[in-house]
């Protein structure tokens, strides 16, 4: 039986003997409020009031609650600053009272160059202190007038209502990146992270919206940050453009998974001591039906903004453990971004592609880069293990470009590191490069792991590399990433056997014996 209506009443809240206001409820309770405030939950659900919550509080208390609440939900907790809806609300009203007066007013966006890095690296709590250290250094910089908030993230949006001419503005985004430049003391880590600025000016000869503002100052800070790190950049109409050819861009990408667009590509990986091919690191491929290759450094960053890149990069592990069948002499590299040990769930993905693709756990190898490994590292070091107990094959990529820790590579086995083209670049040539390199192949051994030298692209390379103990290469001197097509074919029809004898140029090829830059080919047969 639902129970009949409820008979309301207005009881008299007093606080410290005061009266401090009234507060409609249920006839029986007014004997409580009369004491005490009380907060109530309700749901209504097909005509009954149904009762979730209930608590108690003196009324000096729930006021300082709601205080807090009220400051909360138009502010950021972390610096204090007004958040993006108060300054929605602030620049909304400014624009009228701009435009009304007829003076200038200028919106600056800005955000901290490699933050990202900081945070996934050394950890939330070292990039919060990022956060109110720069916060500290942009507001002594501003007018009384100025008006700073927090967007989100490391973004930040200044507007300037007195001083907002361009040279105004200019002024106080120079000042701004100079001061962000320095660098910072991050639980005495020394970190250099700096900044890029986007500007607008509102146009008093046009009516213009104020959240077309800020996106026109986002568009000018996207500009500054593809140009050159560090720098500012004012509003052009032509940006406009841009901004609908990225939005385009980002909704094609949803659809290339279902329509068939995303390829893998394979780029061989040699034994140095056979000269053979022994694996394959698989990288993706996007095949616009329109635009044609889109190369990766124009769309991974869109996936990684969208979060496009958990469904791709399963994609990317199922089409690796299915293309696997097909040589199955070889194993297959998979690199893994941060976001899907953070946000996906890596391993499962891994053991249902294996166990549907029937393929040896020992064949398949996930390659991390420090980055992943150094933040959150308990939950990231279980996940690894998880992998690895599977049979796994765990590779640390791009070794010696962020912050290696020695400490960090013994609480785990990996099988593999991978020294990064950059050194490879100046091996032969340059002391500390070689040195550099040395270190890592011994630091590998003496941990029980391979060696992977990434960016070989000449044959005095490898024999370097092999003369230091490097036991596996990669790099356009083996092959360019090639379609699967090309890769059966080279392992068909080529060798690198003048790897495997000690030092010595001749090889079983029909090229030209001076030509050191390119792999062989096998004599025809028969």
């Amino acid at each position: 039986m639902l129970p009949g209506p409820m008979i309301v009443t207005t009881a008299p809240v007093f606080d410290a003997g005061i009266k401090a206001g009234n507060l409609e409820v249920t006839q029986s309770l007014r004997p409580l409020v009369e004491r005490s405030f009380m907060v109530f939950l309700f749901s209504s659900l097909i005509g009954t009031l149904i009762f979730l919550a209930m608590r108690t509080l003196p009324l000096g208390v729930l006021r300082r609650a709601i205080d807090h609440a009220s400051f909360l939900a138009s502010h950021d907790p972390l610096t204090k600053l007004p958040n993006r809806t108060l300054f929605n609300d602030w620049l909304d009203n400014a624009v009228a009272d701009t435009e009304r007066r007829q003076k200038p007013l200028a919106v600056l966006c800005l955000d901290l160059d490699h933050f990202r890095d900081i945070n996934d690296i050394l950890g939330h709590a070292v990039g919060d202190e990022l956060l109110t250290q720069a916060t500290a250094r942009i507001k002594a910089l501003l007018e009384s007038n100025d008006f700073l908030a927090r967007l989100g993230g490391d973004e930040f949006a200044i507007v300037q209502t007195d001083k907002a001419r361009p040279h105004h503005a200019t002024q106080l985004a120079s000042q701004i990146i100079s001061a962000l430049a320095r660098p910072f003391d991050l639980d005495g880590n020394e970190a250099h992270v700096g900044a890029s600025v986007g500007i607008t000016i509102l146009n008093l000869d046009e009516q213009t919206e104020a959240s077309t503002l800020l996106i026109q100052a986002d568009l000018a800070l996207y500009r500054a940050k593809s140009k050159c790190r560090g720098s500012l950049q004012f509003f052009a109409e032509e940006m406009n453009e841009q901004l609908l050819i990225r939005k385009q861009l980002k909704g094609d990408l949803r659809r290339a998974i279902p329509e068939g667009q995303l390829e893998l590509e394979f780029q061989p990986q040699v034994d140095l001591t056979t000269g053979k091919v022994i694996g394959v690191e698989c990288l993706l491929r996007w095949s616009h039906p329109t635009k044609g290759r889109v190369p990766p450094d124009q769309f991974i960053h869109l996936a990684e903004e969208s979060g496009l890149i958990i469904p791709i990069g399963d994609w990317v592990i199922c089409q690796a453990c299915a293309q696997a069948n097909d040589w199955p002499e070889l194993k297959f590299a998979v690199n893994v971004c941060p976001i899907q040990f953070r946000q996906g769930n890596i391993v499962e993905t891994v053991r249902n592609a294996l166990e549907a693709e029937g393929v040896s756990p020992n064949r398949l190898e996930i390659e991390i880069t420090e980055g992943i490994l150094l933040q959150n590292t308990e939950e990231t070091i279980a996940i690894l293990t998880e992998l690895k107990a599977m049979g796994v094959r765990i590779a640390m990529d791009d070794f010696g470009t962020g912050y290696s820790s020695l400490n960090y590579l013994r609480r785990f086995d990996f099988d593999k590191i991978k020294i990064d083209q950059s050194f490879i670049a100046g091996l032969g040539r340059s002391t500390e490069s070689d040195c550099i390199i040395q270190a890592v192949i011994d630091l590998g051994a003496s941990l029980g792991m391979t060696s992977n030298a990434e960016g070989v692209e000449t044959l005095a390379q490898a024999r370097k590399l092999k003369q230091q103990g490097c036991k596996e290469v990669q790099g356009y001197f083996f092959g360019r990433p090639m379609p699967s097509t090309s890769i059966q074919e080279l392992l068909v029809d080529h060798d690198w056997m003048m790897l495997a004898a000690d030092d010595t140029p001749s090889r079983s090829t029909d090229t030209d014996p001076a030509d050191v830059s390119r792999p062989g080919r096998k004599k025809a047969k028969g």
